[in-house]
């Protein structure tokens, strides 16, 4: 059995096979990008998630790259209708533009979409409601900021 294993580990190394959430080299790379501002409060947060993610060693002196991301609409369908016709369940769809731009040579090197959705509950009570809907705005802004992560490592690991 241990040699089977054996097999299989030697396998997956020998194919270029590499781990994604890994300590890799890129780590150098994103600490060289300067976060432009994002306006409003759902861009600050957004901005404050990718500060978090990407300055372990400090805020960049001379920044390599510019990370700008368009303002962030937010688009809220209701989705579940109940007997008395009225909304049980809403989602809350965020959309923006990335583009890195290397501040040398003042080309963009990775333009994307990134898109999140997040759902809630229409409860009887308006604070409660108020309340999932923040909740669901803060879980796709955090998706947001991961997949702009994931975009960038992923564009440096190339």
């Amino acid at each position: 059995m241990r040699f089977f294993a054996l097999v299989a580990l030697l396998t997956l190394s020998a194919c270029g096979f590499s781990p994604v959430y890994s300590d890799r080299s890129t780590s150098n790379a994103i600490g060289q990008i300067e976060i432009s501002v994002i306006p409003d409060r759902s861009g600050q947060i957004v901005r404050n998630y990718l500060i978090d993610q990407f300055y372990q060693d400090g805020y960049p002196a001379n920044a390599s790259y510019r990370l700008d991301i368009a303002p962030i609409p937010e688009n809220i369908v209701e989705i579940g209708i109940d007997k008395d016709d009225e909304a049980s369940r809403a989602q809350l769809r965020l959309s923006t533009n990335m583009r890195l731009i290397n501040t040398r040579s003042n080309n963009v090197v990775l333009e994307r979409t990134v898109r999140a959705t997040s759902g809630y509950n229409i409860l009887a009570g308006q604070f409660t409601t108020f309340v999932t809907e923040q909740d669901a705005r803060a879980q796709a802004l955090k998706a947001i900021s991961e997949d702009i992560l994931t975009q960038i490592e992923l564009y440096f690991d190339q």
